[in-house]
């Protein structure tokens, strides 16, 4: 036998694998809501002056010169445009809780209220928004 001889595998050694492990899926799915906060996240920590070449083309000079990374780019950061508009419609404190939870505010300015229970509020209010938006119920779809 050619496969015992060179080393490869030997016959002892070949096992079927458990059904349950074949059938598992290996795909990851990702959470709809953690991909919407990471748009905006890079949405509010963008700056607000584009002096790039990309921003700083007339409306005359846009050749269609389209690079993949740079128009996802811009995707997520429409993205992240549409978080925001739902975020600011947000009550004070439910918005507070939110930028706490992301790292965009360091500080929690409501002593009288507890932080995780404000965020996990503020977390189903903004969801259900995320929901309903037309730019970002795909993402639940």
């Amino acid at each position: 036998m050619t496969t015992a001889t060179l080393g490869f595998f030997a016959g002892s050694n070949l096992r079927r694998a458990p059904k349950a492990a074949v059938s598992q899926s290996t795909v990851r799915t990702v959470d709809p809501y953690a991909e919407c906060m990471a748009c905006w996240v890079d949405y509010m920590r963008m700056p607000n002056l584009d002096l790039t070449p990309r921003g700083m083309k007339l409306v005359g000079d846009a050749l269609p010169d389209v690079d993949v990374h740079d128009a996802q780019y811009i995707a997520d950061l429409r993205m992240g445009e549409a978080v925001n508009a739902m975020v600011d419609s947000l009550v004070m404190i439910h918005r507070w809780a939110i930028y706490k939870s992301q790292g965009i505010a360091s500080a929690w300015r409501f002593s009288n209220a507890r932080y995780e229970d404000v965020l996990m509020e503020a977390r189903d209010e903004l969801e259900k928004k995320l929901r309903t938006n037309v730019a970002t119920r795909l993402y639940w779809a």
